[in-house]
C-alpha cells in the first residue's frame, strides 16, 4: 500500500494564516513563542546583543525615542487595538490593563518628622516593559531551502514578583496584531526601526502546524542543500560574505589527526581522519528580524531577514561542549 504525504494542521490556532499554510512549497511549520529583548539601555549592550538600531527619528528631545514608548502611546491614544488574549480576540483598553500612573511616596526631608506623601507620577513604559512576546508561525520552503515567518500577535511583558517564593516572572501587560510588511526606511513615517536577533530556538519539540512527509526535520535537508546545491546562496554566520565553495565544505565535514605508536618499532603514525557533519545535530537556529514603527498609522511591523543554522560541537563522549552558527540563510524579499 502506497502512502500518501501526510500533513498535520491546526486551523483552529492559526485561521489567519490558513491560506498561507496551504502553500505546497512549505513542507513543515510551527507555532513559536519567544520572549525578545528590543529596548536595550546602553548602545554597548545592544552592540552585544547582535541588536542594530536602524533608524531613529525625533521632532524633538523629548519625543519617545524606545518602542515601548511608542506602543505605550498608541495603545493610550487608542490609535492602535490591543486585547487581553494572545488570539487577539477580546478587546481591551490599556487603562483596564495598566494604570497610567504609579503612585509614588515622596519624603520631605527637611522637615524633623520626615512627612511622607504619596503622589501620581506617569508611567515611564521604559521601565515598565521589560521585553517583549512574539508569537509566529516559522515555515521551511522546500524549493528553495528558505525561511519565513508570518507573525500573530505580540505582547509587552511587565515583571511580576512570585509571592510564594519571591520570583520573578514576566506577564504580558496587552496583545496586539503586527504585520509582516517591510516597510521603507526612508519613509518620514517610519520614526524606529532596529535589526534584532532572537534567542536560539530549538526546533525540537515546538507545536507543529505542517509537517510533510520527510521534513520531519527542516534542518537536514537545508545541510543538505549546503553540501549539494551550490546554487542555493548561504552566508557567513555574521551574513557578510557569500560563503565560498571551500567554506560550505568545511561546514559538513571535519577533519582530525590521529597520532599511534608501533609498540615493537616505537615510531609514531600520523593519521588523518574525516568526517562527516551530522545533519541531526543541527537542531537550533536563529532568526534575526527588522522591527519597524510607523507612526502616521501607530502600527508595528516585523520582517524576517533570515536564519542563522546553529550546530552543537561534540567531544569524543558525545556531550555537548557548546553550539555555534555554521551558515546564514537570508530570508526571501518582501
Amino acid at each position: 500500500m502506497r502512502f500518501l504525504p501526510v500533513f498535520l494542521l491546526c486551523y483552529h490556532t492559526l485561521h489567519a494564516q490558513s491560506g498561507f499554510l496551504k502553500n505546497p512549497d512549505i513542507v513543515w511549520a510551527a507555532e513559536i513563542e519567544q520572549d525578545w529583548i528590543v529596548d536595550n539601555a546602553s548602545l554597548e549592550s545592544g552592540k552585544d546583543s547582535g541588536n542594530v538600531l536602524l533608524k531613529l527619528l525625533r521632532n524633538s528631545p523629548n519625543e519617545a525615542c524606545q518602542l515601548a514608548e511608542l506602543v505605550w502611546e498608541a495603545a493610550k491614544n487608542e490609535r492602535m487595538p490591543i486585547f487581553k488574549d494572545p488570539s487577539c480576540q477580546k478587546p481591551l483598553r490599556l487603562q483596564e490593563a495598566y494604570s497610567y500612573f504609579d503612585t509614588v511616596l515622596v519624603v520631605d526631608t527637611q522637615t524633623p518628622e520626615g512627612r511622607g506623601a504619596v503622589v501620581e507620577m506617569p508611567v515611564r513604559p521604559a521601565r515598565v516593559i521589560k521585553a517583549w512576546r512574539l508569537r509566529q508561525v516559522l515555515a521551511y520552503h522546500r524549493k528553495k531551502s528558505q525561511w519565513s515567518t508570518t507573525v500573530e500577535a505580540i505582547a509587552p511583558l511587565m515583571a511580576v514578583k512570585n509571592e510564594r517564593d519571591g520570583s520573578t516572572v514576566l506577564r504580558p501587560i496587552f496583545w496586539f496584531r503586527p504585520d509582516n510588511k517591510r516597510q521603507n526606511l526612508h519613509s518620514s513615517h517610519i520614526v524606529w526601526a532596529k535589526r534584532i536577533n532572537s534567542p536560539s530556538l530549538m526546533l525540537d519539540g515546538l507545536k507543529m502546524v505542517k509537517v510533510s512527509e520527510g521534513f520531519q526535520r527542516p534542518m537536514e535537508h537545508q545541510v543538505s542543500a549546503l553540501h549539494n546545491n551550490p546554487k542555493i546562496p548561504l552566508y557567513t554566520p555574521d551574513n557578510h560574505q557569500l560563503m565560498t565553495p571551500k567554506q560550505r565544505r568545511q561546514v559538513t565535514a571535519s577533519s582530525d589527526t590521529i597520532v599511534t605508536f608501533d609498540a615493537e618499532t616505537q615510531e609514531a603514525r600520523v593519521a588523518v581522519v574525516h568526517n562527516d557533519v551530522d545533519p541531526s545535530l543541527f537542531r537550533k537556529i536563529q532568526l534575526q528580524q527588522s522591527w519597524y514603527w510607523d507612526a502616521r498609522l501607530g502600527r508595528l511591523s516585523i520582517c524576517l531577514d533570515g536564519v542563522a543554522a546553529i550546530l552543537e560541537i561534540r567531544n569524543y563522549q558525545g556531550i555537548v561542549r557548546y553550539s555555534a552558527p555554521q551558515f546564514y540563510r537570508r530570508a526571501k524579499s518582501k
